[in-house]
């Protein structure tokens, strides 16, 4: 907790510098560079393969990796089809509002035009009969 400290010493000094500006589209900027604390790991990571891989027969690697390649295969597929559903979805989705959009369009023009049609229908059957 003690290594933050000055960082956070820092940042309260920017932002009282940041507060003391009249202007608001001044932005503070870190520039000071912080070290890093020292961090060493607990354990050490062993570089060769742990016994029980070095035990296993040529069979029995084979059938790990199968076993990981069918484990890794079917997780991806899991996701990418739920990815590629919502994809589709929403690609379809714009296509089909396009198309009714356009159809909607058509046809109201089709239906002006029968409109049209059987007004000047109605009104020539009524001259005709005077």
């Amino acid at each position: 907790m003690n290594d933050i400290r000055p960082l956070a010493t820092q940042v309260d000094a920017l932002i009282g510098k940041h507060q003391a500006t009249s202007d608001d589209r001044n932005i503070p900027v870190l520039t000071d560079l912080v070290k890093a604390p020292e961090w060493t790991p607990t354990e050490a990571v062993p570089l060769t393969p742990p016994d029980v891989l070095t035990q296993l027969t040529d069979d029995e690697i084979d059938a790990l990796s199968q076993d990981i390649f069918v484990r890794v295969s079917q997780r991806i597929d899991s996701e990418l089809a739920v990815n590629l559903e919502a994809r589709l979805n929403e690609a379809l989705q714009v296509q089909l509002h396009n198309a009714i959009t356009h159809v909607l369009a058509d046809m109201k023009l089709d239906i002006a035009n029968e409109i049209g049609d059987a007004v000047n229908a109605a009104l020539a059957d009524r001259l005709r009969q005077r």
